[in-house]
């Protein structure tokens, strides 16, 4: 057995806007080598990144114009980034229903049931092979002349818990950038 010890550098940011605690680990190997873990209330997440152009990690980290970059190294990939944005669903459905209505291609109450709902994905196909179902209380139809998106068409939108790192990735970075910043000074 080899056993190797190494310089680890720990920061911990406190006061982050709409955060918890963020605890930093930074292990410079060799010039343009390094790891970063991340951990915000029992979360973590950690990359390496072999080929920095002889930068550390946090000169790598500055140099960085993408918030997303650094995220997408750290997010674990066997969890899905996007989602289906139901919430536009719902808001390109209402458009719908409001021009079908305009031009009396539908009836009040059709519209009206079909406008008052805000839960598609009870609705939606589960499965790219799915179609849409009709709410049982409806005109089949008139649900079919809303002309729904198939599966591959329904909009994503990024998911909670990406946008929760992206907001980590970002603090991180501010930090590096103030420690910088305090060093220079």
């Amino acid at each position: 057995m080899e056993i190797e010890q190494s310089k680890v550098t720990k920061l911990k940011l406190t006061k982050v806007e709409n955060l918890d605690p963020i605890t930093v680990f930074i292990e410079d190997i060799e010039a343009g080598k390094g790891k970063i873990t991340i951990e915000c209330w029992g979360k973590s997440w950690s990359a390496y990144w072999g080929g920095m152009g002889g930068r550390n990690i946090t000169e790598f980290w500055q140099s960085s114009s993408s918030v997303d970059y650094l995220a997408n190294c750290l997010w674990d990939h066997a969890n899905p980034k996007t989602e289906l944005d139901f919430d536009q669903v719902t808001k390109n459905v209402r458009e719908k229903v409001l021009e079908l209505r305009r031009e009396n291609l539908v009836d009040s109450f059709f519209a009206r049931e079909i406008y008052d709902i805000d839960q598609w994905q009870e609705f939606g196909p589960q499965h790219t092979y799915d179609d849409w179902s009709c709410p049982s209380h409806l005109d089949k139809d008139d649900f079919e002349r809303l002309n729904l998106p198939d599966h591959s068409e329904i909009p994503e939108k990024l998911t909670s818990d990406y946008n929760y790192l992206t907001r980590i990735v970002s603090a991180v970075r501010d930090a590096f950038n103030q420690l910088s910043q305090q060093k220079a000074a």
